[in-house]
């Protein structure tokens, strides 16, 4: 979705996300309101429903379309966990574990998750497609895996485990895992069934109680000591000494 639009202050605007999968619910419509709608002819409206699959129906002479996307509406977005570059030394670089993995099966290593990409990756859209979904009167629903809920709880303001809760709100994330069935895997099992679940929700930020929210998310967990900057620095040549 790429809109223009004001806020309160009319102030210009823009909107330019791409959402996973919406779910919301069927009503009919009158072609004639979709093609005002959309900005297009009813002929060209016709020809779009159609090829999208949608259901027509002629009601008084009138076409209409039975299975329009109407309320309620809960966006859905899956954050994949991407894989480190790997260690050629370890052998955990992708081509390196797939040649380990034909020669000895489940004996090889493997690239890790690459922690901090996924979650900057999430932490750009998680509060924005949230608020978008409060603002259409919906919910917005986050799916991930547990390593990645854990390393937010660890590495963030935000601990996930105060969140823990059977009814959604402002922000939600269910989180899956394997649990110990990946450890216990056999060679007959192909898949593992994902039963190990955890939902978290509450809100944006609570302004009123000053309670912390899933704004923190975007706040460090806890600075490190400053001489473990100096031990860091110590470590690396210096690009440049300025003398004055």
């Amino acid at each position: 979705m790429k809109v223009s639009t004001e806020n309160d202050e009319e102030e210009a605007k823009s909107f330019d996300y791409t959402f996973d999968y919406v779910l919301t619910g069927l009503s009919r419509k009158p072609l004639s309101e979709i093609a005002i709608l959309i900005g297009k002819s009813e002929t060209i409206t016709q020809r779009t429903a159609e090829a999208n699959g949608y259901t027509l129906a002629k009601r008084n002479g009138s076409l209409w379309v039975d299975d329009f996307p109407s309320d309620p509406i809960t966006i859905v977005e899956i954050m994949t966990s991407s894989t480190s570059g790997g260690d050629k030394k370890k052998r955990t670089q992708i081509a390196m574990a797939f040649e380990d993995a034909i020669k000895n099966g489940h004996a090889h290593n493997g690239p890790g998750i690459n922690y901090r990409q996924v979650w900057a990756r999430m932490v750009s859209q998680l509060i924005v497609k949230s608020q978008v979904g409060i603002a259409w009167n919906g919910k917005t629903i986050w799916l991930l895996q547990d390593v990645l809920a854990n390393y937010i709880s660890q590495s963030t303001s935000l601990n996930l485990e105060k969140y823990i809760s059977d009814h959604p709100n402002e922000v939600n994330i269910l989180a899956f895992g394997y649990g110990t069935k990946a450890d216990s895997r056999t060679h007959q099992q192909q898949i593992i069934e994902l039963t190990d679940s955890k939902f978290y929700s509450g809100p944006i930020s609570d302004t009123k109680s000053k309670s912390p929210g899933f704004i923190d998310i975007v706040k460090i967990g806890a600075p490190p000591p400053k001489e473990k900057l100096w031990k860091s620095l110590f470590l690396k040549k210096p690009c440049a000494t300025l003398r004055t």
